[in-house]
């Protein structure tokens, strides 16, 4: 399995590349490109209403914000709907739009990332971690809360941003991204990538 992932989003529909064939999750699609798979994923295509919040697939109106407090309550992830809020207020979901999600193994990306998502042991983030700070001045940002670590911490969170984030995961991007127990999350904006890991 690859360490590193690259994700990339489009406003249209990407040729010669294959379609999720079911509808799914964010943090499984990130699994299966792990596994050496290149695939695509529109809006209909994922099922999690945490990351159609987090990914900019729903709108953050009052509804889909009851439903995804809900829905957080009826996971165990929070204790109350008040808690749930305060949780979704925390969070910096990318725009509403319409767009394709392309996901590849970093060195197989049929088109340049937005986002490479790299899965290391804690020294290994160390290092990256210090090699962007070296090289930026900027601290990086650790939002980390163990719920919606693939959607929210390790893509929205990062393109929002522009800066790498650090996510030690939750139990749905664990479990589908195949993290082993010593292993954890570093995303990092492909141009950031390329001016300080990559160099």
């Amino acid at each position: 399995m690859t360490e590193k992932i690259g994700i990339a989003l489009l406003d249209q529909i990407p040729q010669g590349i294959e379609r999720v064939a079911s509808p799914g999750r964010h943090c499984t699609f990130i699994g299966r490109a792990r596994k050496g798979e290149i695939l695509w994923a529109r809006g209909e295509d994922f099922t999690c209403p945490l990351a159609r919040y987090n990914l900019g697939i729903d709108p953050p109106d009052e509804s889909t914000m009851e439903k995804l407090a809900a829905t957080l309550v009826s996971w165990g992830d929070v204790r109350d709907l008040e808690t749930a809020h305060r949780f979704i207020a925390g969070l910096s979901p990318l725009p509403v739009s319409r767009r394709t999600f392309i996901y590849a193994p970093l060195d197989r990306m049929p088109v340049p990332p937005d986002l490479v998502l790299l899965i290391l042991n804690p020294e290994e983030v160390f290092r990256h971690i210090l090699s962007i700070t070296a090289s930026t001045g900027e601290r990086n940002d650790g939002l980390i809360g163990g719920i919606g670590a693939l959607c929210g911490e390790c893509t929205a969170l990062p393109l929002q941003t522009k800066k790498a984030a650090i996510s030690v995961g939750c139990d749905g991007s664990r479990r589908e991204a195949f993290l082993s127990p010593k292993e954890m999350f570093l995303a990092i904006p492909y141009s950031l990538y390329r001016s300080t890991v990559e160099s």
